[in-house]
């Protein structure tokens, strides 16, 4: 599993095991099929995106009790050593059918079914919900970001302010599947594969003489790549500072310097005072690039605004996904054996059996039939084994959010779309 060198076996609630061994002491070892929903969207959602499959297989696979991990479950006094001995010796048996990753789904309707001997099904519970949940919300974050973007440039700049390293991967992975351009976090961007990208912090500038200084050193080392950030002190010298350095450097050695980034202030009027000054200046190729506790909701109205925006940065309410931080994600039971499984309570409802989910429309799709499991090749839940390449997940969601009708795909109040379940 992403950032944890061994066995992912204790990653897992204590409960998954006094459970298990109950079953394990009675016998209970026939097949079990639970299944993944999430019971309702965030506020101002319209959709979520599937994710996470990737870590969940590698999880799943490396999934085995090591002798360190039985001695550490011998001193919680709970297990017998009858039970300590199966675990040291099984491996978790499990098969799933899943919406492939990059897939837009919605509430209560299936995202993944496991199916395995009870105690395998249930052994893996607390690390299905983990992997799944951040992964879906920060998908669906990225998917509604880059919708709001509308064709400008997205990088992720979270690492700083995620909870955690392996938050940070999760959320630079979704912005990949959704068409960030790059992360600044070289970490994410050595195991995805991902390009990596980044510009300077206030503390360069500060520690020079002057802020032109900064711009000058900066340039001369990175040319072409150079962003010059232009708020520490006040943001239309630094502008100007910053057309005068590129200026000189295009004269001297025809390299054009890649931009400018604004992290605060009044983003639409300076962005517009920057791109007039840099055509006054014969400086027009510098790209006007834009961060500063930006979300989606601030994106769509800062180009609603007539923003002069090249680039995006997206960090801290990307990562930590600040509107929808966690969602109700649930893994129940749906069968066991020959029976039919659900649970009556008030609100936490849920459907018995194995099912099938059928989308339905032309261009635009029109609505998600949900009904009792049969073999069909429409069916959305297909067979999970292997992860999937990139592009194939990226392609998919692309695909998918196109058609998507524009109401069900708002940033604010979204129309919700029909879910049946026949």
């Amino acid at each position: 599993m992403w950032l944890i060198k061994d066995s992912p076996s204790l990653f897992t609630d204590l409960y998954e095991l006094t459970m298990a061994q109950t079953y394990f002491v009675k016998g209970m070892c026939q097949s079990a099929y639970f299944e993944v929903t999430v019971r309702r969207l965030p506020e101002n959602w319209g959709y979520f995106v599937m994710a996470g499959l990737t870590e969940l297989e590698d999880c799943v696979r490396k999934f085995r009790f090591t002798r360190d991990d039985i001695d550490f479950l011998r001193t919680t006094k709970l297990f017998s050593d009858e039970f300590l001995h199966y675990l040291l010796n099984a491996k978790v048996d499990v098969r799933m059918r899943a919406l492939p990753e990059g897939s837009v789904f919605f509430p209560d309707e299936p995202a993944l079914e496991v199916e395995g001997n009870l105690i395998s099904a249930q052994l893996i519970e607390s690390c299905v919900l983990n992997v799944l949940g951040f992964s879906i919300i920060s998908a669906t974050v990225a998917a509604r970001t880059i919708s709001a973007a509308g064709g400008v440039d997205v990088v992720d700049f979270g690492l700083r302010r995620s909870q955690g390293p392996v938050a940070s991967v999760r959320a630079a992975r979704a912005g990949q599947m959704a068409g960030f351009k790059a992360t600044s976090n070289l970490y994410a961007a050595r195991m995805l594969d991902f390009a990596c990208t980044g510009t300077m912090a206030h503390s360069f500038v500060e520690v020079h003489e002057s802020e032109q200084d900064s711009f000058i050193n900066y340039a001369h080392l990175y040319g072409e790549k150079a962003i010059f950030l232009i708020d520490t002190y006040d943001p239309l010298e630094g502008i100007k500072k910053a057309a005068f350095v590129a200026a000189e450097l295009y004269k001297e050695k025809g390299v054009k310097v890649a931009g400018i980034r604004i992290d605060s202030g009044y983003v639409v009027k300076l962005s517009k005072f920057a791109r007039s000054y840099f055509e006054q200046q014969g400086v027009g190729f510098l790209k006007i690039f834009v961060s500063g506790d930006l979300d989606e909701f601030k994106i769509k109205d800062l180009l609603a605004n007539g923003a002069e925006i090249d680039g995006i940065g997206i960090g801290t309410r990307f990562a930590v996904s600040r509107y929808a931080p966690s969602i109700d994600i649930v893994y129940k039971i749906v069968k066991y054996g020959d029976r039919e499984l659900s649970k009556t309570s008030p609100d936490k409802q849920s459907r018995p059996g194995r099912k099938s989910v059928k989308r339905i429309g032309g261009q635009f799709y029109e609505k998600d039939v949900v009904s009792s499991f049969g073999a069909q090749p429409d069916d959305l839940l297909q067979s999970f084994k292997t992860a999937e390449d990139m592009a194939t997940i990226k392609n998919r969601l692309s695909d998918q959010l196109s058609r998507l009708q524009p109401q069900v795909k708002a940033i604010r109040d979204p129309a919700r779309y029909q879910v049946v379940f026949a």
